[in-house]
């Protein structure tokens, strides 16, 4: 049997050892494994790249001869838009029931009456199924300023399938398409393609 004195010094010397570990393990649990710095492109393990972003392919027709054709207008005349050479055409795809179509008209307005004076037309086919009985009231609702004709299957065809509407076309004053976008085309986006293809354009005699 120990002595009440030697049990106190063993409970003592107990205390001492288990508080001594326990600091231990948690100075271990607390500051862990040091971070590892980041992987080199030429490190061995691999690690996950952010996806790479793409730009949006150019239309086949960029940069080619824009497809001839010779439309009746709504008032009666020809539109043969060969007979436009050395100037700017806007070829622009619309129908009366698309809404993008019906808000970009009054920006098409606007920049028609700003560079009508400077060889610059803009050009609507319509491609309603009703043809000029439904572009007609429209057109004299909006107070369409600029020549409108109905579109064909056919002409889609020859300008890449027109797979969304709107859709529209720069044809510089050379007849080559300067640019195509498909859907709405903002006013201040046309006004920056225009400009300085407006350089190229002899002045009318």
């Amino acid at each position: 049997m120990l002595s009440p004195k030697w049990k106190t010094r063993l409970y003592g010397i107990g205390a001492l050892t288990f508080t001594t570990l326990g600091i231990g393990l948690l100075y271990v649990t607390v500051t862990g494994p040091p971070p590892q710095p980041p992987m080199a492109d030429g490190d061995s393990q691999s690690t996950e790249r952010p996806p790479t972003q793409r730009t949006p392919a150019q239309h086949p027709l960029q940069g080619e001869s824009a497809p001839d054709f010779s439309l009746e207008q709504m008032n009666g005349e020809p539109f043969r838009l060969s007979d436009h050479r050395g100037e700017i055409v806007v070829v622009n795809f619309w129908a009366t029931w698309c809404p993008p179509c019906r808000k970009e008209i009054p920006g098409f307005i606007q920049l028609q009456k700003e560079f009508g004076t400077e060889e610059v037309t803009i050009l609507g086919i319509s491609l309603d199924d009703q043809g000029f009985e439904a572009v007609r009231p429209y057109a004299e609702e909006m107070g369409i300023n600029y020549p409108l004709v109905v579109g064909s299957n056919r002409l889609t065809r020859k300008y890449g399938g027109v797979r969304a509407l709107p859709t529209s076309f720069v044809v510089g004053p050379e007849g080559t398409v300067q640019y195509a976008r498909p859907g709405f085309l903002p006013k201040a986006e046309l006004r920056r393609q225009l400009k300085p293809l407006l350089k190229r354009v002899e002045p009318s005699s």
